[in-house]
């Protein structure tokens, strides 16, 4: 079984789509589009019945995601989404989607104090919280945004590597297929090892202004074109060149 991104050019260079059950990288510069693309990854889920969850890391869920369905209208208030913001970085929010808070209780976005609670992050914690909410039936998808926040916070310092290794073979056994955003300007060697796949956007700076490109590094056991493609962000969504 493959998962779709719902960007035909895109679905197209991984000859199909995602294969099931696998932990993806997507990484890239700041302004990339790597968030909007990881929504979309979560979006055509949703579009097909799939149980989507979003664990936001580096800013507060209900403001990514309420930026996202103001730009380009997309549909995802059946979107599961855990606020795991460390403690250091937490600030008030106003979220507008069905949210799952720090402490992994689920709630209506009325229902939630805009005062975030302050808590830890943790491999072990997250991956807690995760199982605590597949008891009432698993994730098909799971995006974790971003690697970048969570290496900082939420790894130990002293053996980075097994925490990493932890998050990146717990996603498998769950039966989810996962896509974690990571900055392109960190040591992602252990990671692209570990990962079933890497995709990696990039941004360039012309006369005429910036140019996005969108090229597949490596995917275990499929075909896939190498091949860097023009990607385009437009107020009617996500376009790769074919």
């Amino acid at each position: 079984m493959r998962k779709k991104f719902g960007i035909a050019g895109l679905d197209k260079m991984l000859n199909g789509g995602l294969i099931e059950g696998g932990t993806y990288l997507l990484v890239g510069p700041t302004g990339s589009g790597k968030t909007l693309i990881a929504a979309k990854f979560l979006l055509e889920g949703l579009n097909n019945g799939e149980n989507c969850l979003y664990i936001s890391v580096d800013k507060s869920p209900s403001i990514v995601l309420q930026e996202i369905i103001l730009g380009f209208g997309w549909n995802l208030s059946k979107l599961h989404v855990m606020d795991a913001v460390p403690a250091e970085l937490l600030y008030s929010t106003a979220p507008s989607v069905r949210d799952i808070t720090a402490k992994g209780k689920i709630s209506k976005a009325h229902a939630i104090d805009k005062n975030a609670e302050s808590g830890g992050l943790s491999v072990e914690g997250l991956i807690i919280k995760i199982l605590n909410q597949i008891k009432e039936g698993k994730y098909d998808r799971i995006v974790l945004d971003s690697l970048t926040v969570f290496k900082t916070f939420g790894v130990d310092p002293t053996a980075p590597m097994l925490g990493i290794h932890r998050l990146f073979t717990f996603f498998p056994g769950i039966d989810s297929t996962a896509l974690i955003t990571a900055s392109d300007t960190m040591d992602l060697r252990g990671e692209t090892l570990l990962s079933s796949g890497v995709i990696k956007l990039e941004k360039t700076l012309t006369p005429s202004g910036y140019e996005r490109y969108i090229r597949i590094l490596k995917m275990r056991g499929s075909e896939y074109d190498p091949k860097p493609k023009r990607m385009y962000i437009t107020e009617d969504g996500i376009f790769v060149l074919r």
